[in-house]
């Protein structure tokens, strides 16, 4: 590339202030690191301060590279095409970054396949235990509901004052109490054990 200057290195941080990632010069950073060394050794009071500016630049240059060289990555991962213009560190890098990113999304994907293998598992136990639930249910319905729908029980645990499902107060409730009850709010009772039919 052309002879560094500070001015070159001014231009790089300029431009890459700008969203894309920027082409720098062929052999840009190793032309900075020889432009360094000449000017720390001329050891004049300008040289040495530009060196210190120009350092200040470089990194800032850096640390913009490397935000959008991460972005990109991930933006590759997600189906995007690769950013040009990375030098052949960079290009490391961002080869790195994009491995551990697919590694880890991998990963990840993995995990959750696993993870809805278990909640399929769960859903039909419980789709199996309403089955098992349901002729309960039906027993409960064809013996014990009287004509008139309701449902005789005794409580055999104390039951606080409670509003029924058809909006009404019940209660409270002592163990041995004998009660007819709307059919569905006595067989919620006798599902939770809480009381017992009784025929009439």
């Amino acid at each position: 590339m052309d002879l560094i200057t500070y001015e070159t290195i001014r231009n790089a941080h300029r431009a890459e202030k700008e969203e894309e990632l920027q082409k720098l010069p062929e052999g840009f950073f190793e032309s900075v690191r020889n432009w360094f060394k000449l000017k720390e050794n001329m050891r004049d009071t300008t040289s040495l301060l530009e060196v210190e500016n120009a350092k200040k630049l470089l990194e800032d240059v850096l640390n913009r590279r490397q935000k959008k060289i991460v972005l990109a990555a991930l933006s590759t991962v997600r189906g995007q095409l690769p950013p040009s213009g990375l030098t052949d560190e960079e290009r490391k890098f961002f080869d790195e970054i994009v491995n551990s990113l697919k590694s880890f999304k991998n990963n990840m994907n993995e995990k959750f396949k696993g993870f809805d293998n278990i909640v399929e598992e769960k859903v039909n136990e419980a789709k199996k235990s309403v089955e098992e639930m349901r002729p309960v249910e039906e027993k409960i319905e064809s013996i014990f509901v009287k004509p008139n729908g309701k449902l005789l029980v005794k409580v055999v645990n104390d039951l606080p004052r409670f509003v029924g499902s058809d909006m009404q107060p019940y209660g409270p409730l002592k163990a041995g109490d004998v009660i007819s009850l709307p059919s569905e709010i006595g067989k919620l009772l006798i599902t939770r054990r809480v009381a017992e039919n009784i025929l009439e």
